[in-house]
């Protein structure tokens, strides 16, 4: 009885060494358990024109000779050398025909009646205003699959998003404490969101902002390999000796 306990211990201790821990693995899978009935999302906010962003504006009325000063032409610059209308740093655009406009702390609904209602005294009938901003962009870094910075095409992205787009985690991302880094009106902020648990839907980072960069930690169990090489080959070791103790055992039945 002794041998086959002998037996059934090591080969307990392998399947330990050489497996990442379920849970670690599962998103969500902590408390509180996921709500069973529709929640109200109260942490969305739209995201705000800052300084330095680059804006794409096009005005459109059924006088397409009316808009021509308004718009500018493919590859010409609203300030700064770019394509586009750049937010200098007092938040202040330089707008054809109107001249400087100010933006910066509106999202983009309210960049759009903000232009309109200037242009409104040039046109028998309020003209449409197309905002976008093209410079948004998050940058995904750390243990995911396919890191980087990531364009985004619309004023909405989600953390959930975000990891997607970098490939998904990998088997050794540490998952309960994502590093989130925001720049927003000169001031730096870190928060940390945990994706075992579904308060990560709450977190007010949950929504990212433009140029906001988050770094997946590692697990604990990967750094150690990488630093003493030598425990990478732990697991086979121990299995090899755990069939090994098998083999004699039965040999010897």
């Amino acid at each position: 009885m002794k041998k086959y306990a002998f037996v059934i211990l090591l080969c307990c201790l392998s399947m330990l060494m050489s497996c990442t821990s379920y849970k670690s693995l599962v998103n969500y899978n902590e408390s509180p358990p996921i709500p069973s009935q529709p929640q109200k999302i109260n942490n969305y906010k739209p995201i705000t024109i800052q300084a330095s962003d680059i804006l794409q504006i096009k005005v459109l009325s059924t006088n397409p000779i009316a808009v021509q000063p308004f718009n500018l032409s493919s590859g010409e610059s609203g300030g700064g050398g770019l394509s586009g209308f750049l937010v200098n740093s007092e938040g202040f655009i330089d707008f054809p025909t109107i001249g400087k406009i100010e933006l910066k702390g509106l999202n983009i609904e309210g960049a759009k009646s903000r232009i309109a209602e200037l242009l409104s005294p040039y046109f028998e009938q309020t003209p449409i205003v197309q905002v976008r901003l093209t410079n948004f962009k998050i940058n995904v870094n750390g243990e995911v699959n396919n890191p980087g910075s990531f364009g985004v095409t619309n004023d909405r992205i989600s953390l959930i998003d975000a990891v997607t787009l970098a490939g998904d985690f990998t088997t050794y991302s540490s998952r309960d404490s994502i590093l989130i880094i925001r720049e927003q009106d000169g001031m730096r902020t870190f928060g940390y969101v945990n994706f075992n648990s579904p308060d990560v839907f709450n977190s007010p980072y949950f929504y990212l902002q433009q140029n906001d960069v988050l770094y997946v930690r590692p697990d604990k169990a990967i750094v150690n390999s990488v630093r003493d090489p030598a425990t990478r080959f732990l697991p086979w070791i121990s299995a090899a000796v755990s069939i090994t103790a098998l083999f004699i055992t039965l040999s010897k039945i």
